[in-house]
């Protein structure tokens, strides 16, 4: 599952370095890798899986956790590189490559540090960072569903009733309650949180119901919100095409959780998938801001393979140099502050 992560992080790297026209290119990425960008085109649905994973794992970190201990290990997990990321881009964004959009701003840049932009209706400092503020509507809710000392049945009901709420939301035109509930993908995070209930519970009727519910949502949402939207460099992805990929991703994450692959894998797959986090964080402006540095005199190919190199150099930087020694010492401290 670790490795799964890391493979939909660089799916949606290599989404906005080649499918998403910008002008760091020469051309458009529809020019540039005419075969390739038909692939690359579909890589923003590794968030799709990424929402799916954190489902299953949420869910099974809080076994066993007051809600103070699960708010500090969340902390000390999300926190550390993000700060790093948003002020390292904000930098960039300033006085090193102010072409990267509009520049950005001192408030703006505390709002972002909170995480609770979206709510404050405040620009990210990064465009990936959208994801970020839907993750953390999970935590919440989470926290919730802790407090209540929901049990298994607890469960079931809040998999039915608030998915379906959710679905609710996303049909009316209030783009605004649409975005702070996050409302388009909660049914990816149940359809992790099925897969867990079924992994630790057994294989039930009603779990399996659950998660053919929230499959048809999250295939609905998928193909409404997205398709007439990517990519930006003129071709459109295809309903087929969604629709494949997203089963795909869910079948996928199925097989990985409740069949015997489970109990496979390699040490350096979850080494990888360490580095998903401060890949996907760090990766979009940086790389762009590389490729227009080397465009031009290294060719397309290998621009693209040094940007991508380049943005795993810094995720293994950051997550050896500042998760692993902070994360440990942040959550120590956040326990003690919270209980």
């Amino acid at each position: 599952m670790d490795f799964a992560r890391f493979i939909a992080a660089l799916a949606v790297v290599f989404y906005h370095f080649a499918s998403r026209d910008a002008e760091q290119w020469s051309e458009s990425t529809r020019a540039m890798f005419p075969d390739f960008s038909i692939i690359s085109s579909y890589g923003y649905l590794g968030v799709q899986l990424f929402f799916i994973v954190s489902g299953f794992v949420i869910l099974m970190s809080t076994e066993g956790r007051t809600v103070s201990s699960f708010a500090a290990a969340r902390a000390a997990r999300i926190f550390p590189a993000y700060w790093l990321a948003v002020v390292a881009t904000a930098c960039l964004r300033t006085w090193t490559a102010p072409e990267l959009g509009d520049g950005v701003t001192f408030p703006q840049v505390l709002v972002n540090l909170t995480m609770f932009q979206v709510p404050a209706d405040v620009s990210h400092v990064d465009d990936v960072y959208w994801t970020l503020w839907i993750e953390m509507v999970f935590y919440i809710v989470m926290a919730c569903l802790m407090a209540m000392k929901v049990t298994y049945r607890g469960y079931t009901i809040f998999l039915a009733a608030y998915p379906a709420l959710m679905l609710h939301i996303a049909q009316t035109e209030n783009l605004r309650l649409i975005d702070i509930t996050g409302a388009k993908y909660f049914s990816f995070f149940a359809l992790g949180m099925c897969l867990y209930l079924i992994h630790k519970h057994g294989s039930k009727i009603e779990l399996w119901l659950l998660f053919a519910f929230n499959a048809a949502i999250g295939i609905r949402n998928t193909l409404y919100f997205s398709v007439p939207n990517e990519p930006t460099d003129g071709r459109f992805v295809t309903d087929a095409g969604v629709a494949i990929v997203v089963v795909a991703i869910i079948v996928l994450m199925t097989v990985l959780t409740l069949t015997p692959l489970k109990h496979r894998g390699y040490t350096w797959m979850t080494k990888a998938g360490a580095l998903t986090y401060p890949l996907y964080l760090t990766h979009h402006y940086w790389g762009l801001w590389l490729i227009g540095l080397l465009e031009p005199t290294t060719g397309k190919w290998l621009t693209l393979a040094i940007a991508v190199a380049a943005s795993l150099i810094v995720a293994y930087v950051i997550e050896r140099w500042i998760e692993r020694p902070v994360r440990p010492r942040m959550r120590h401290t956040l326990k003690k502050v919270l209980s």
